[in-house]
């Protein structure tokens, strides 16, 4: 990497880490709606009566089975963030790092 292209990657990197930092806000807001999708999903089958069985554990098994597509839906949103979280560490990281080059390279000058 060339110096010019050190410095045009580091002019480059706030907005590509202002950018990471809304896709983790955005990933963040599909983990909230879609526990809230969860939630009332389970609300409406408890209220309707919809949940069978005996005891706590049947009737937990029954619900999750109930549930499925809601829950995977949370877990991919879940995934989804973790990605973009690691995402915008990498570029945090990058940033740090570049950042120091330029200061060994200033020095060096």
């Amino acid at each position: 990497m060339t110096k010019q292209e050190l410095i045009n990657r580091l002019l480059a990197l706030p907005a590509v880490i202002n950018s990471a930092e809304e896709a983790v806000l955005d990933a963040h807001s599909e983990v909230i709606a879609a526990k809230d999708e969860l939630q009332l999903k389970e609300d409406a089958l408890i209220l309707g009566n919809a949940v069978e069985g005996k005891n706590a554990e049947t009737r937990a098994a029954h619900m999750r089975s109930m549930t499925v597509l809601e829950r995977q839906a949370l877990a991919e949103a879940e995934l989804g963030l973790k990605q973009s979280a690691a995402r915008l560490e990498r570029f945090k990281v990058e940033f740090k790092a570049l950042r120091a080059v330029a200061l060994l390279l200033q020095v060096n000058v």
